[in-house]
């Protein structure tokens, strides 16, 4: 049988509270931050009588939902500019992806570099200007992390609506 010393027992034990608690601490913030997120969301969806049936939330600052049966778009940024918006699909005419994106040379080697991706809404009242929601914004993220496939998922769902 192994006998452990006391004090051994108590520093172990302290170590290993000191080394998970920053882990647990960003775990609760972070599901704290994200049911505050969702709240907003429901609250500005609720108030504008649409019932989101399709959800996608990314990087905890980028919420889109789709009311198929009202044929509405919600959307909302967080963080230190946020929106709240709502598209209403009966008045579009064409989505289609806004991308800009600046070349980098290092070296031999040529690199694109995306410094803005985002939906923009075409309308059918031509003296209505084009709507724009970003889905990835360079200045606030350093890497793209899916943002192209969101945005090309998303456009064939809206094409599939307005198609409707």
């Amino acid at each position: 049988m192994i006998s452990i010393d006391p004090v051994t027992l108590i520093v172990t034990s302290f170590a290993m509270v000191a080394t998970a608690s920053p882990f647990v601490y960003y775990s609760y913030k972070l599901k704290k931050l994200t049911s505050a997120n969702l709240a907003s969301f429901e609250e500005f969806s609720s108030s504008n009588n649409t019932f989101p049936t399709q959800h996608e939330r990314w990087r905890n600052h980028y919420h889109l939902g789709l009311d198929s049966q009202h044929k509405k778009l919600i959307y909302h940024r967080f963080g230190s500019y946020p929106e709240q918006s709502m598209v209403d699909l009966i008045e579009v005419n064409k989505v289609s992806i806004q991308e800009k994106s600046r070349m980098v040379q290092v070296g031999k080697e040529k690199r694109h570099i995306l410094e803005y991706l985002a939906l923009q809404f075409h309308f059918k009242d031509s003296s209505h200007s084009p709507k724009t929601i970003e889905i990835y914004d360079g200045e606030l993220f350093t890497d793209v992390a899916g943002e192209r496939g969101i945005a090309e998922k998303w456009q064939k769902i809206l094409e599939v609506q307005l198609k409707n």
